[in-house]
């Protein structure tokens, strides 16, 4: 693998439904040789205005590469992405190769949704825009955290505050543009920048299975972090800085 520079820029892709405070953890706890720190919302999310598009994983992806070039004059960055972040950065490496100097997965999953999650997205985001947000901030935080963050009163409370504030325009939004997403397992076997893949051990929404596909087609391990959730980020930063730095140090 080719040395990157030092100060490559590295962009953050949000989970969902969290808006982009969600990587305060891992600020703090990182310390590896990048350079600027991009962090942004998906339409609707967060400070990010509604988007009058088609809900679509690939428009995100397009515009985190245009912001990223425009803001730092940089054409290429370290993409770490959880869940629907990481849906996005498997995007950008199929859209935008030249863009990747290196690509972090957490939490995610490489394949299209099946018949059966595409239908329960599809009516979660009805049920998004008829009531205006979530309808039970505390499951879905639950949902996200391992039984260690969950017993966290501080950690806890602070994910059922990202979702509470979310707009069901924007969630729906999200919703529908992960139900559309295309299988992009075979996208990482052409992946030639250094990469890792992060599983929870204490995650219910993806599998170990799944990890493991995406970590094969890269040719990497997965690393699996014990006692942390969907969130490995949030739970356990420390374990995603070192990773971080590892690539930053390639």
């Amino acid at each position: 693998m080719s040395l990157l520079p030092t100060g490559t820029p590295l962009v953050l892709l949000n989970a969902f439904p969290l808006d982009r405070d969600q990587w305060e953890p891992l600020l703090t706890a990182l310390d590896a040789p990048v350079g600027d720190i991009i962090t942004f919302d998906s339409p609707g999310i967060g400070d990010m205005p509604a988007s009058p598009s088609e809900p679509s994983i690939d428009l995100i992806a397009d515009a985190a590469v245009a912001a990223l070039r425009e803001a730092t004059g940089s054409q290429d960055a370290i993409w770490v992405g959880c869940s629907m972040g990481g849906y996005v950065a498997m995007a950008v490496l199929e859209r935008h190769p030249d863009a990747v100097a290196g690509l972090g997965l957490i939490g995610t999953r490489a394949g299209a949704d099946t018949e059966q999650a595409r239908a329960r997205r599809l009516e979660a985001a009805e049920e998004a825009t008829t009531l205006g947000r979530v309808s039970d901030p505390q499951k879905v935080a639950e949902g996200l955290l391992g039984a260690a963050a969950r017993a966290q009163a501080d950690v806890l409370a602070s994910v059922i505050r990202n979702v509470d504030r979310q707009l069901g325009d924007g969630v729906a939004w999200g919703q529908r543009a992960m139900a559309a997403r295309p299988d992009r397992l075979a996208v990482l076997a052409n992946c030639d920048a250094p990469a890792f893949v992060v599983r929870g051990d204490d995650d219910g929404l993806t599998s170990a299975e799944e990890a493991a596909a995406m970590a094969d087609a890269l040719g990497v391990e997965v690393t699996v972090v014990e006692g942390a959730g969907h969130l490995v980020h949030v739970e356990r930063p420390e374990a995603i800085a070192r990773l971080i730095d590892g690539i930053a140090r390639t």
